[in-house]
């Protein structure tokens, strides 16, 4: 008798899981639950379409094993097992996009309900040039190979093994997307990028128009006393700002919620050049 599977979660790392659990494990699938999510949202469209092909009732239904793949979104959830993104020991930050402001090698772990245990482990490299899209791509391919290798125990409800150190969960929120120009540059290279991908972008403001913007690169970390920081220096290939020490170059942007622009063409339609402020 197959083990029967409730999903819980909209991650795409649910999204490679259930046809993995379909095509290659002793379970069935009784129903998918995606959570507390707007069906106008761009990635609740594959979940829908998986589910409808393969029969997946989406919503609720009693299942001999709950494996929940986005526990921080119901962090009092105790049954189950969870898979999460979790920070090396010591990283100031836990989320998968939040390993682009800190660096170092991260973690994809199967664990408990409660987060507190394991079975494995796969490691996850933050690359010099990576985006939050490319990051996650990595993270998904990763939990897919950590939930892999623990998938007997999973289904067997074994108990897990402790982890070598505690790890903690979070979960990345809107105002940390905001981009705070008086941090260094190199900081400020580092939201962009993380806020970047599904996350639609960093936001600021020029003027009163609200700004995402979507990648920038390190210009120089000298000192800069002669302009305020996110003060626009110069505008060439990009549009060129002071920071808190140091200058980035923003390469494209989307102003409000108009489609995706160069800064520079960008900075050109509206006459912003040396002198404008970003906030």
């Amino acid at each position: 008798m197959p083990t029967t599977v409730q999903i819980l979660g909209a991650t795409r790392l649910a999204r490679g899981i259930v046809p993995y659990l379909l095509e290659g494990a002793r379970a069935q699938v009784v129903a998918w639950d995606p959570g507390d999510e707007d069906e106008t949202r761009p990635w609740f469209a594959p979940i829908r379409q998986l589910a409808r092909d393969n029969g997946i009732p989406l919503g609720r239904r009693d299942a001999s094993l709950v494996l929940d793949l986005d526990p921080d979104s119901r962090p009092d959830w105790g049954q189950g097992v969870a898979v999460r993104v979790y920070a090396p020991a010591g990283a100031p930050s836990p989320d998968v996009n939040r390993a682009l402001l800190t660096g170092g090698e991260w973690a994809m772990v199967v664990a408990d309900g409660g987060g507190r245990s394991g079975w494995s482990q796969a490691a996850i490299e933050v690359r010099e040039d990576d985006d939050a899209t490319a990051l996650i791509e990595r993270a998904t391919l990763r939990g897919l190979e950590a939930f892999a290798a623990s998938l007997e125990n999973v289904l067997a409800g074994a108990t897990a093994l402790p982890l070598p150190h505690a790890l903690r969960s979070g979960r990345w929120r809107p105002q940390e997307s905001f981009v705070l120009w008086e941090q260094p540059a190199r900081r400020v290279v580092a939201r962009i990028r993380a806020a970047s991908g599904p996350w639609g972008g960093a936001r600021t403001h020029l003027g009163e128009t609200p700004v995402w913007l979507e990648d920038a690169e390190l210009v120089s970390e000298e000192p800069t006393p002669d302009h305020l920081p996110g003060t626009i220096v110069a505008v060439d290939s990009g549009i060129l700002v002071s920071t808190g020490r140091g200058i980035v170059r923003l390469g494209h942007l989307r102003p409000s919620w108009r489609p995706r622009r160069r800064a520079a063409d960008y900075a050109a339609e509206v006459g912003a050049s040396a002198g404008y402020q970003f906030a």
